[in-house]
């Protein structure tokens, strides 16, 4: 049966997964059940998995997907609110061969998943959908065992200290996304599109910045940009599955894309 060729189970794609079991009791239970026959088809063969933002992952769903798939190159989680920091660290230096994460948000616990010497050496694509949180820059954001090469921040919140720290320690960065980013100046000041700020010194600092960058993508009209309008309204959030979309080719999640 085809179901039970190996090497069709590269690519899982949960976002199919989650409508059916939300309504259920026993929700957990069922999605251990589910990840532990996946792993059992895969037999060790699955690079990516895609989980959705209202899937209620915990550390014993992460352990099966840690331990059955020892060749993982692409992780989108989307939310890991109820992961504890141990259960993603054990999980990402599994995970030798990763190549590409996408997150809710930067945050200084991040760094602390990366421990172990000449883990995620492969890793160079970063994907954030919520925030970039100030206590990120008390990290040593710039020593991550990893040549960071792709970074979406796509639709985020962003510190402007925190992009300026980026842009100026990730020297191997070769393409930045910063599609409808709303920037923090201060405590002060609410959240600005990132292009209200190109009339400003602050703003010509960054377009410098991104000048030795092979790619770079931000939104040209925030006036007229339904997500610019969605992100200054507040919502921020995992609504509406945009999280999946990116201006970025290899980071992109299309509703058409193969599971």
């Amino acid at each position: 049966m085809t179901c039970f060729d190996s090497s069709l189970w590269r690519t899982i794609d949960l976002r199919i997964l989650w409508s059916d079991l939300l309504i259920r009791v026993d929700t957990e239970l069922r999605l251990s059940q589910a990840l532990m026959t996946i792993v059992a088809y895969g037999h060790g063969n699955i690079t990516s998995i895609v989980f959705h933002p209202n899937l209620p992952t915990k550390d014993e769903h992460l352990n099966i997907i840690s331990r059955g798939c020892p060749h993982l190159k692409r992780l989108v989680m989307p939310c890991w609110d109820s992961i504890s920091v141990t259960a993603m660290s054990d999980a990402i230096n599994n995970w030798g061969e990763l190549e590409s994460i996408t997150m809710p948000s930067l945050t200084p616990s991040f760094r602390t998943m990366l421990t172990i010497d000449g883990s995620c050496e492969r890793l160079s694509q970063l994907k954030v959908v919520g925030v970039v949180h100030d206590g990120f820059l008390s990290s040593p954001f710039g020593n991550f065992p990893f040549e960071l090469k792709v970074l979406s921040l796509q639709c985020c919140l962003v510190p402007l200290g925190g992009l300026l720290t980026i842009m100026d320690m990730h020297l191997h960065l070769e393409v930045l996304n910063l599609s409808h980013v709303l920037l923090h100046l201060d405590e002060r000041m609410n959240p600005v599109p990132l292009m209200k700020l190109f009339d400003n010194p602050v703003g010509m600092l960054i377009l410098e910045k991104a000048f030795r960058l092979s790619s770079f993508f931000y939104c040209e009209d925030y006036k007229s940009c339904n997500e610019c309008r969605r992100m200054m309204n507040g919502h921020t959030r995992h609504s509406d599955g945009w999280w999946r979309l990116d201006e970025v080719a290899s980071l992109n999640l299309r509703e058409s894309d193969d599971i």
